[in-house]
């Protein structure tokens, strides 16, 4: 007997092994941890700022405003936070300027700089050398004396203390309404991370939070692990905040969250998911240039991490909760994760809206080859939104031809994944064409897409049946 499309399908969804979980939570904990009355502590969390002054002529682009920065820090406020966090990356070329729009948006806000929440800032390599761009500064100002006026890190102490009223220190350590923070700036030294850790108080069951602008390398992960409840922040990859993985564990126990980028050109690093990364997901600017952060609220026994986007706003997804203490497994582990992230679902009634396209406007937007002149078909994919505990973060699509014919695998980001929910454009409906030339053979195709969570965990599919008409086959 032959199997038949709608087999294939099933057989085709099922090869990847991708993990159906049921139902939903609020949070993404175990079950049962939900915060109760007023947190602690609240502070917000931002990186990677990346404001810079118009040059003209050099290839580097105008000035980037500070309005994205200026509207986390108005949802800061809103939110009555005790402190701001910043991991690094505030001037984008190490001019003292740069530093400067970040003072006067925090005066806008609170009214001083002097005034408002606890600052704790961390320079990242930009902030020090703005890095990525060579000599930049030192070709821009080759004079000494110039340079001294308008560079950074020619005297980083003397300019961070008159642009914020606070004294610079490579490694500091401050104190919010009795928890603790320890920030390392760029450059500086392990021994400088060693001495900063002895000023912590002993064993206690509060979170120490510990602050810098790259990824902790192994050496200093080390120095950290014998802390009790620490928890690490960083920025400079520029991920997105939707994305799971930007958790991660060291040696099993000690959290690490990356922090996402606020600048005006948006954040939309999607990368690093090993089951969404096998499929190598198609990546559109429909999927938004966010502008990210989170809110951190610590309470006696957990701390809860909201995602927020400060362009036009809204929630990413579930907050991220971790409760305090010894786990084993830890809650922020992969395996736990996957537990509680939910698998996110069409609504009821869904539908695939399946089509030829027109080959040059879709190889445009695509960013393909102008010339393709082959038409391609385009399925439209209805945002997954069912489950409202699970945000969708891209689709897996199956092509199946005629009885017994090959198949076809595709997958896209969703359209919208990284601005807040609700603001996702076009209702949230994904596109993705595919060339013709890699349609399987056949007169009529059975089309399946299901939606899948940034951890690989997967709803259930829908369903599309397309048959090819004379003319679109010609």
């Amino acid at each position: 007997m032959e199997t038949t499309r709608r087999e294939f399908l099933k057989e085709s969804l099922a090869a990847l092994g991708f993990l159906a979980l049921p139902g939903g939570w609020l949070f993404a904990a175990p079950p049962g941890w939900k915060p109760k009355g007023m947190p602690n502590l609240v502070f917000g969390v931002i990186s990677d700022t990346h404001l810079r002054t118009a040059v003209k002529g050099n290839g580097h682009g105008a000035h980037w405003p500070d309005k994205y920065f200026e509207a986390a820090l108005r949802y800061f406020k809103e939110q009555e936070v005790d402190a701001v966090v910043h991991c690094g990356d505030m001037a984008h070329r190490g001019q003292t300027r740069e530093m400067e729009f970040h003072a006067e948006a925090w005066k806008r806000v609170f009214g001083g700089v002097e005034n408002g929440p606890v600052k704790l800032f961390v320079t990242g390599n930009h902030d020090v050398d703005g890095s990525g761009y060579g000599d930049f500064v030192k070709n821009r100002y080759p004079d000494p004396a110039e340079r001294a006026k308008y560079v950074l890190a020619t005297d980083m102490a003397a300019n961070w203390g008159r642009i914020w009223g606070e004294k610079y220190e490579p490694v500091w350590h401050k104190e919010v309404k009795g928890y603790h923070f320890i920030g390392r700036n760029w450059g500086t030294s392990l021994q400088d991370i060693a001495e900063g850790l002895k000023t912590l108080p002993g064993e206690s069951r509060a979170p120490v939070f510990y602050l810098q602008h790259r990824r902790p390398l192994a050496a200093s992960r080390k120095m950290l692990l014998p802390l009790r409840n620490v928890l690490a922040f960083f920025g400079h990859n520029h991920w997105s905040a939707s994305n799971w993985n930007v958790i991660s564990l060291y040696k099993g126990n000690l959290p690490v969250v990356q922090v996402p980028s606020c600048e005006p050109r948006g954040c939309a690093a999607l990368a690093d998911c090993k089951e969404i990364a096998q499929m190598k997901p198609i990546k559109t600017e429909r999927t938004g240039k966010g502008r990210q952060g989170y809110v951190v609220r610590v309470y006696d026994d957990m701390l809860v991490i909201e995602r927020r986007e400060f362009g036009a706003g809204g929630s990413l997804g579930a907050d991220w909760v971790m409760p305090l203490g010894k786990f084993n497994p830890h809650p922020f582990s992969k395996e736990e994760l996957k537990k509680v992230i939910g698998d996110p679902q069409f609504r009821t009634g869904a539908k695939l809206t399946v089509e030829i396209s027109n080959a040059e406007t879709q190889s445009r937007r695509e960013g393909e080859n102008e010339n393709s002149a082959s038409p391609r078909l385009c399925v439209k994919i209805p945002l997954a939104d069912g489950n409202p505990d699970s945000r969708v973060y891209a689709y897996e699509v199956v092509a199946v031809g005629d009885e017994g014919a090959q198949r076809l695998f595709k997958a896209v980001y969703a359209a919208g994944v990284n601005l807040g929910m609700g603001h996702e454009p076009n209702g949230g409906v994904t596109t993705l064409d595919i060339p013709k030339s890699e349609l399987p053979p056949g007169k009529t195709l059975t089309i399946a897409a299901r939606p899948l969570s940034s951890l690989g965990t997967s709803g259930k599919a829908i369903v599309a049946e397309w048959k090819i008409g004379k003319d679109a086959s010609e």
